[in-house]
């Protein structure tokens, strides 16, 4: 019995001797290099998190800093460049979100190509892979040597166990043999358009500042001399005044100059000042109820005190604003979906937890459930629009991800959010294939209105899947949109399969597909646009790839000055793997004929384009202008990439077009635009890319921002040819079948046929000749439009037919948002091509009347 008692007593001391041990090492400063056995649990978290393998980590239990390994070719994305030895990610332990791209140390002049740790004062090491130094206090040194007239650059960032801010100073060294003047800077990236960041305005003060609001991270930098600043919504210059007004520092042989500065950061702007040391605060929570005691949850609460702007607080789901909040009193503005609810002249925090009663804010609840005619739930785009004097709500900046400006969106068929009181319409739809349903609705004070939308599918499109070919968000580097974000908007889009597509780095979509729980809905592969100079030439999309996680560029091409050899090198990478290989948005005349670019046809870049496996001919409205019967006039043709594409095809260049959104960000991003493509599932699920791949190459593509048009062209012996294939004819006349289905939202008045890039009146439809084709077909707001037509055609040589549809003078309406909405509805196929005489189709030469087009056209 004894002995049992000592082995229990032995245990618990045991267990707690390692728990105290664990808990002494959480308070430490640790240093590593990320590598693929630690990167969960040494790399940060947040939307702009840049970290790969080989960068070194330090954190405390207050802070996480990456720093760029020092090499030549560390880029953090297309635009944050040169990045090595620079701090390109750091944020709060307590909720990590990174939103810094770069931290520039010295400005961007300084190469750093070496680095060390310092433990203790004087030993300094390089870390070994996965080797962990942890201690109370540690330094990561980088250096740039001097060359061309300019110092030797030594930045050190320091943390200690109590830190709560990074310690970066900067040592500027004068190797050479005569006096030079340095200018003490930096250079900070941190892209705040379309998003809700603040930044210390232009001038001198004695701290910086920037704070991205919405994704709740706010950082605040200091030093001993005064900081110029110069900003604009992407990057920020700081300068460095000494107490004389000098900006700069004289530098004798041998002689140095030293720069310290602290970056403090936390989830609000009041946590930075705490951190930085700069005032007095009780770190609490306040929780924003209303009236009958309900929390208020994604509200902003805007701090003052003095007439001093402090920042915002974003309250959780549970209502609760939790940050370091003045010890005085201060003054607040709550705002819930963008409408001001309450002012608060004298506010406090007297105990931990407090409740902010806004008394004459009483919301109330919208609990929408999405179906379609099957009861089943599918993921749709919600749009809230305030009438009757009600304000529009707006739920979050374009950057974000379920809620975003005014809309909603769904991946499950299920959307609850708190409203003001007021009436409102409630618009849900799931892309051009099914109907979009509207009501109006009230919200009452406290009340839940439950309503249900029903989208009807209403499109047949058996045997094509819906595609988006080319999107981005803020790994690409020129946007900060959430990748979630863009799932979410391509799903409830009903885009059925969307490669990730990034600029200049290989990426993937699969984690936060499997996050939202769609794959029954969205298919994705790995893939990217390699995107360069000259522009626009050198924008090409390609997939698949293969993907290095945590790896420069995600293991992908990098860009080459030559538009031939950035092809050819994207066609062959991966071992020749096969691939779609996509031009995007060219400068067909610069492209094609005019390399040099001086006006003069010249052959273009005719070694390039063998690899061009499809082209982006988008706006795809500008089609409805080749069906004009007296011609394309030259200011039709002058910015027409699908008129300059049907002089393409006469040429011989059997290049496929496609249409893509080019998405950057979140609000009514996606879905706009997109292509069918056929394939031999329906089931997004179960769509193979590379049939994909295929059926793109051949050209079995329809393009539209709305209308599905499909065309077929039989011969006399039962032969058919889809959209993309030859057909022999042997002379004889031939059978062409055009459909148009349209949804309850959007309508056509005009078809037409393009016989080798021309109309003629005889192949022109319109609603006003011919209204008995232009059928609608079912009851009041749930009509659907058909368009189906039989011809007989005779052909004379061998011709290319495409098919166009569209509503001339119509709008697509606010289903496609506010931007897109006003462009009518069109569709345009890709080629069949119809071969007369038996000896293969030859390509007939005819420029449309007008001349090839050059640079700029």
């Amino acid at each position: 019995m004894k002995l049992s008692l000592f082995i229990v007593l032995t245990a618990v001391l045991a267990m707690v001797a390692l728990a105290i041990s664990a808990e002494s090492d959480s308070n430490l400063v640790e240093v590593t290099v990320l590598t693929e056995q630690n990167w969960d649990e040494y790399a940060p978290e947040g939307k702009e998190v840049d970290a790969i393998y080989g960068d070194i980590v330090i954190r405390n239990k207050n802070v996480v800093a990456v720093i760029a390994r020092p090499v030549a070719t560390r880029n953090a994305n297309m635009t944050v460049r040169n990045v090595g030895g620079c701090l390109i990610d750091f944020t709060s332990r307590d909720f990590e979100s990174d939103q810094l791209s770069c931290f520039y140390p010295a400005g961007t002049d300084y190469a750093y190509r070496d680095y060390t740790v310092s433990v203790g004062e004087e030993e300094k090491r390089k870390l070994s892979e996965n080797q962990i130094l942890k201690g109370k206090s540690f330094e990561v040194n980088v250096i740039a040597k001097g060359s061309g007239g300019r110092p030797t650059v030594m930045t050190s960032y320091r943390l200690t166990e109590s830190s709560t801010s990074l310690e970066i100073t900067t040592k500027y060294r004068n190797d050479l043999k005569k006096t030079i003047t340095v200018l003490p800077m930096d250079y900070i990236r941190a892209d705040g358009k379309s998003t809700d960041m603040v930044k210390t305005p232009n001038g001198t003060s004695d701290q910086y500042s920037f704070a991205d609001e919405y994704w709740q991270q706010a950082y605040l930098l200091t030093a001993e001399e005064q900081i110029q600043s110069n900003s604009n919504s992407r990057s920020s210059t700081l300068k460095y005044i000494a107490s004389k007004g000098e900006d700069f520092k004289s530098l004798a042989p041998e002689s140095s100059a030293t720069l310290t500065r602290h970056l403090a950061v936390g989830t609000t702007y009041l946590d930075a000042l705490q951190a930085a040391k700069l005032g007095e605060f009780t770190n609490g929570t306040i929780r924003v109820v209303d009236k009958e005691g309900d929390p208020i949850g994604n509200a902003i609460l805007r701090v003052k005190q003095n007439d001093q702007a402090l920042g915002v607080i974003r309250t959780n789901a549970k209502g609760q604003a939790v940050s370091a909040f003045p010890n005085e009193n201060f003054q607040l503005e709550v705002f819930h979906n963008g409408q001001k609810i309450a002012s608060i002249p004298e506010a406090n925090l007297k105990n931990e937890v407090q409740d902010l009663e806004i008394n004459e804010y009483s919301p109330g609840n919208l609990e929408l459930t999405i179906r379609d005619l099957a009861e089943s739930a599918i993921p749709s785009k919600v749009e809230i629009v305030g009438l009757d004097g009600t304000e529009t709500p707006d739920f979050g900046p374009e950057t974000a991800e379920f809620a975003v400006k005014n809309l909603r969106y769904s991946p499950n068929g299920w959307v609850k959010q708190s409203l003001a009181p007021g009436k409102y319409l409630i618009r849900t739809s799931h892309g051009p294939e099914y109907s979009a349903d509207e009501k109006d609705i009230e919200i009452k004070a406290n009340e839940a209105t439950s309503i249900t939308a029903t989208l009807e599918r209403m499109v047949d499109t058996t045997g094509w899947v819906s595609t988006d070919f080319h999107s981005h968000s803020t790994p690409s580097g020129d946007n900060t949109s959430s990748q979630k974000g863009r799932v979410l908007n391509l799903v409830c889009e009903n885009i059925e399969f969307a490669p990730c597509t990034e600029h200049n780095r290989i990426d993937t979509y699969q984690q936060h597909i499997e996050e939202l729980k769609i794959q029954p809905f969205i298919s994705s592969i790995t893939g990217m646009e390699l995107t360069g100079s000259p522009l626009p030439l050198n924008h090409q999309n390609v997939f698949p790839l293969h993907h290095h996680p945590h790896r420069q560029d995600g293991g992908g091409p990098v860009t080459d000055g030559s538009v031939e050899t950035q092809l050819r090198r994207l066609a062959t990478w991966d071992n020749n793997s096969e691939k779609l290989l996509q031009q995007d948005h060219p400068d067909i005349g610069w492209l094609f004929y005019d390399k040099n670019g001086d006006g003069k046809p010249d052959g273009g870049h005719a070694d390039g384009i063998p690899f061009i496996d499809a082209m982006e001919i988008h706006p795809i409205p500008r089609a409805l202008e080749t069906g004009t019967l007296d011609g394309v006039t030259e200011a039709m043709a002058k910015k027409n990439r699908v008129f300059k594409w049907l002089q393409l095809l006469n040429q011989g260049y059997r290049i496929p077009g496609v249409v893509n959104t080019d998405a950057h960000y979140n609000f009514h991003g996606s879905g706009w635009i997109r292509n069918w493509v056929q394939c031999s599932t329906d089931d997004p699920a179960k769509i193979d890319h590379m049939e994909i791949v295929h059926a793109s190459e051949e050209g079995r593509i329809v393009m539209s921002n709305g209308p599905f048009l499909t065309m077929e062209i039989a011969n006399t012996k039962g032969i058919i040819a889809d959209v993309g294939q030859d057909l022999e004819s042997g002379g004889a006349p031939v059978i062409v079948n055009i459909s148009v289905q349209c949804p309850n939202w959007h309508r056509i008045n005009k078809v037409f046929l393009l016989k080798n890039g021309r109309p003629s009146a005889e192949l022109t439809f319109t609603k006003e000749s011919n209204p008995e084709l232009f059928k609608l077909i079912g009851k009041g707001d749930r009509q659907k439009q058909t368009f189906n037509l039989n011809l007989t055609l005779k052909l004379e040589a061998d011709t290319h037919i495409i098919a166009v549809a569209g509503g001339v003078d119509n709008k697509m309406g606010p289903v496609s948002g506010p931007r897109f909405g006003t462009a009518p509805p069109a569709a345009l196929t890709n080629p069949i091509y119809v071969d007369v005489d038996g000896n293969g189709f030859t390509a007939n030469k005819d420029t449309l009347g007008r001349p090839l087009p050059v640079k700029g056209d």
